[in-house]
C-alpha cells in the first residue's frame, strides 16, 4: 500500500482546496493511506475532508511564538519536534506533498524524507527548494498574474499527483449538524448566506455596499438572509444590516458570525441558495457543499487563482489597470471596491435565486461565471464586460503552453486565433532575446569548462562569472518586458537561483542547464507565435527531450 504525506499548515481554504488532489491520489494509487500535518488550529476543517488515514495537528503557531519568547531554548524546541517527527520519520512515505511553501515547512519536508518529495524542501545549505515543476510555477506566476489561468485547486493536484479526471471539491457533513442548520433556518424556506468581512481588510467589499444590495434584493426576493463568519466581524456585520434596514430591507435576518463550529458552518451553508462573500475559506466551504457562490473579487484577490472552483458560481471582478493589485502593495484608495454597484449584485443574485435574466448592461466591472473546461481543469468564462486583447490571447496561450510543458499531454484546448495581438512588440522582444542566450549559453559553457579544470584559472572565472551577472540583468529586463517571454524568464530566473548542489563544477553545470532551458523554451514559444503554420500544434511535439524531462527545483521567495 502507497504511503503519502501532505504538509498543509497555513489556511482554511487551502485544506478544502486539496479536494481535487485527495481524489487524484487515489486515481494514481488505489486504496493509499494519505496523512495530513495541519496547524492545530485548522484540525476541525481537515477533519471534513474525505480521503484522509489520519489527520495530524500540531500548534505551528506556539512553536513559532516560543522560538521568538525564549520560553524555551533552541535544544529543547528542537528536542520536541525531533520527538514529534519521529513516528512519522518511522512510516516511510513514498510520497511527501508540501503545500506550505515556507522554510518551517521546508525544513520538515527535508527532515521526514522521502524519494518523492513534491514542493518546499530544505535545501543543503539551510535554503529551500522546490522540486516540481507545478509547485515551482505556483510560486513563479505572480510575476504573471494576469496570464495565469490556472486554480490552486487544480496546481495542487497537478503538482501532487498529476492530470487526471475532473474532481469536484468534497467536505463531509455530519447528520447531526445537517438537523442543526434546518432547525435554525427553520424561519424562512430560502437563506442567503452573507459573509460581509474578512481576515485581510484589502478583500473585503465596503459594507454599506453589502446593505444597499441586501436591500435591493429584498424588494424582489423575500427569504432570509444569515452572516456568517467570525465573531471579529460583528462590527462590519452591524454596518451592512444599519444600511439594508435605512434602505428599507424587512427579509428576516440571523446573525451567526463566530457561533458556529466548522461543521454547523458547512451544515449552514449547504442549507442556503447562494453564497455571497469575499474570496474567503467559508467560500471554498460553500463551494465544497455545493452552494452557489458569489465571489466579490477585490483588492490582492485574483479569481483566477483562489476563485470558486467547479461549475456555477459567479465572480465579479473590477474593471481597474491596477486590478488585481500585488500581494505586497500598499493601496491608498481602494477604488476596485467602488466599481461593483449594489444593483448589480442584486441582479445577480436574482438571477441565480429566481432564474431572472443576469445583468446585461453594466460598466466597470467584468462578470464571470465558473465551469470545466476540456482538460478538466477549472475555467472561468467572462459574461459581461470586456477583457484587454493582450490579456485575453497570452493567457489561452500560456494556459496551453504550461500544461502541454509540465504533463506532455497535448491540451484540448483550442489555441489563440491568429497571431498576438502584439505581434511586432513580440517579435522584437524574442529576436533581442535569442543572441543574447546564445552569448550567455557558450558562456556558461566556458565557465562550466574552466570550473571543471585544475588548477582552475580564478581571475578568469571571476571575470566571466561577473559579465554573467550583467547578461542575467539585461535578460530580466528585456524578458520580463513583454507578454510574449514574462512567464518563462520568470521560470529561468527560478531555476537559475535553485543552486542545491555542492561544488564549483556542479553549480556551473547547473547554470548552463538553466540558460539552455531557457533558450529552448524561447525557441519554442517563438514557433508557437509565429512559426507553426497551423495554430492547433501542441507545444509538446516542439520540446526538446532535456526540456520534457525537466523538473526544476526552485528557491521561493
Amino acid at each position: 500500500m502507497k504511503q503519502v504525506l501532505i504538509l498543509n499548515i497555513t489556511r482554511m481554504g487551502d485544506l478544502v482546496q486539496m479536494g481535487a488532489l485527495l481524489s487524484r491520489l487515489q486515481e494514481e494509487w488505489p486504496g493509499a493511506a494519505v496523512d495530513l500535518v495541519v496547524d492545530r488550529r485548522f484540525a476541525a476543517v481537515a477533519a471534513l475532508l474525505k480521503g484522509l488515514r489520519q489527520v495530524i495537528p500540531f500548534d505551528f503557531h506556539a512553536l513559532i511564538d516560543e522560538s521568538r519568547a525564549v520560553v524555551k531554548d533552541v535544544v529543547s524546541l528542537y528536542q520536541d519536534m525531533k520527538l514529534w517527527v519521529k513516528p512519522l520519520t518511522e512510516c516511510r512515505y513514498d510520497r511527501i506533498i508540501n503545500l506550505t511553501f515556507n522554510r518551517p515547512s521546508a525544513l520538515l519536508a527535508g527532515a521526514l524524507g522521502a524519494r518523492d518529495i513534491r514542493g518546499a524542501r530544505s535545501a543543503w545549505d539551510g535554503g529551500m527548494v522546490v522540486d516540481n515543476p507545478w509547485m515551482a510555477y505556483f510560486c513563479d506566476f505572480h510575476q504573471f498574474r494576469r496570464f495565469n489561468r490556472f486554480n490552486l485547486v487544480d496546481i495542487y493536484a497537478l503538482g501532487g499527483s498529476g492530470p487526471g479526471a475532473f474532481s469536484p471539491l468534497h467536505i463531509m457533513i455530519p447528520d447531526d449538524d445537517r438537523a442543526w442548520a434546518r432547525q435554525i433556518l427553520a424561519g424562512s424556506s430560502q437563506w442567503v448566506a452573507v459573509q460581509a468581512g474578512a481576515s485581510d481588510v484589502m478583500k473585503a467589499w465596503r459594507p454599506h455596499l453589502f446593505g444597499l444590495s441586501l436591500a435591493r434584493l429584498s424588494q424582489q426576493w423575500h427569504g432570509g438572509f444569515v452572516f456568517i463568519g467570525s465573531a471579529e466581524e460583528d462590527a462590519t456585520i452591524a454596518e451592512v444590516m444599519r444600511v439594508y434596514r435605512e434602505a428599507g430591507g424587512r427579509n428576516p435576518v440571523k446573525n451567526l458570525a463566530g457561533r458556529t463550529t466548522l461543521s454547523q458552518l458547512a451544515a449552514l451553508l449547504a442549507e442556503c441558495r447562494s453564497l455571497l462573500t469575499n474570496d474567503t475559506g467559508p467560500m471554498h466551504i460553500g463551494v465544497a457543499v455545493g452552494t452557489s457562490v458569489i465571489d466579490l473579487s477585490v483588492g490582492h484577490v485574483d479569481y483566477q487563482e483562489t476563485g470558486p472552483y467547479g461549475r456555477g458560481h459567479w465572480v465579479i471582478q473590477p474593471e481597474l489597470e491596477c486590478a488585481p493589485c500585488g500581494f505586497e502593495q500598499v493601496c491608498a484608495h481602494h477604488a476596485c471596491k467602488d466599481r461593483i454597484s449594489p444593483t448589480l449584485v442584486a441582479d445577480l443574485l436574482l438571477h441565480v435565486l429566481k432564474d431572472m435574466p443576469s445583468p446585461s448592461h453594466v460598466s466597470g466591472v467584468r462578470v464571470y461565471m465558473s465551469d470545466v473546461d476540456a482538460d478538466g481543469l477549472g475555467t472561468f468564462r467572462l459574461t459581461l464586460g470586456t477583457e484587454s486583447s493582450v490579456t485575453a490571447w497570452y493567457a489561452g496561450f500560456w494556459r496551453r503552453y504550461w500544461y502541454e510543458t509540465h504533463t506532455g499531454i497535448c491540451s484540448k484546448l483550442p489555441a489563440p486565433d491568429g497571431p498576438p495581438p502584439d505581434a511586432r512588440q513580440a517579435r522584437e522582444s524574442i529576436q533581442h532575446l535569442i543572441p543574447l542566450l546564445e552569448t550567455a549559453c557558450r558562456r556558461a559553457d566556458e565557465i562550466c569548462r574552466l570550473a571543471g579544470q585544475g588548477p582552475r584559472s580564478l581571475g578568469q572565472l571571476k571575470r566571466l562569472q561577473q559579465e554573467q551577472g550583467v547578461e542575467q540583468q539585461r535578460l530580466h529586463l528585456v524578458g520580463m518586458n513583454s507578454a510574449a517571454t514574462a512567464p518563462i524568464t520568470a521560470a529561468f530566473l527560478r531555476h537559475l537561483h535553485s543552486d542545491n548542489v555542492k561544488g564549483l563544477d556542479r553549480l556551473a553545470r547547473h547554470h548552463a542547464g538553466a540558460y539552455r532551458t531557457y533558450l529552448t523554451r524561447v525557441l519554442d514559444v517563438e514557433r508557437g507565435l509565429f512559426g507553426a503554420p497551423e495554430t492547433d500544434v501542441c507545444v509538446t511535439s516542439n520540446l526538446r527531450p532535456n526540456m520534457r524531462q525537466t523538473k526544476p527545483a526552485q528557491r521561493a521567495a
